[in-house]
């Protein structure tokens, strides 16, 4: 059973922890997507656990056809075409060209990325939380992660995922148990 936590609020620190310990505990994964880790520190997750900061989600968002242009290909060719005793230099040049090409361009282009947030948001759950990992449950752990959750309803229940209040009462699907 794969268990994905919404925290972004970080108000029930405690009962996200101990829920994620008894989803790893029984054998299956948990995933706590946070607002702000910062405010994690206290309250470690158990060994095992994922934390993903939507807000870094949401910044490292590009269209697919950019970051192929931009990312992929031009990458490829340096890894490709520099390999061998020109290693060295290749990492060098790929460090040169994200630092030099690719960050400019995408800070000058942010603006046109993030048009439409609600899509964008709804973009990244599906091929960051979603496609990433097969989840079976989403729990909304605070207030905070309701508007979200209902915002990303369609893409989490599309995937085959229920929503639930707490992961203390989730079993997992007849058809998945393993037996």
């Amino acid at each position: 059973m794969n268990v994905l936590f919404l925290a972004l609020g970080g108000s029930r620190q405690k009962v996200i922890v101990a829920e994620a310990e008894h989803v790893i505990a029984a054998g299956g994964s948990a995933t706590v997507l946070v607002g702000k880790p910062g405010k994690w520190r206290k309250h470690p997750l158990p060994e095992g656990a994922d934390l993903v900061e939507w807000g870094r989600l949401l910044r490292g968002h590009r269209p697919a056809l950019i970051r192929l242009l931009l990312d992929r290909i031009p990458l490829f060719l340096m890894r490709v075409c520099l390999r061998g005793p020109l290693r060295g230099f290749g990492a060098r040049l790929q460090s040169f060209y994200r630092r030099r090409v690719t960050r400019p361009i995408h800070r000058r282009l942010a603006g046109f990325y993030q048009r439409n947030p609600a899509k964008v948001r709804r973009s990244v759950a599906h091929r960051e939380l979603v496609g990433r990992r097969s989840i079976d449950f989403v729990v909304v752990g605070d207030a905070e992660s309701m508007v979200t959750a209902s915002e990303l309803r369609d893409v989490f229940v599309g995937s085959g995922a229920t929503l639930a209040y707490t992961a203390a009462h989730v079993q997992p699907p007849a058809d998945r148990v393993k037996g």
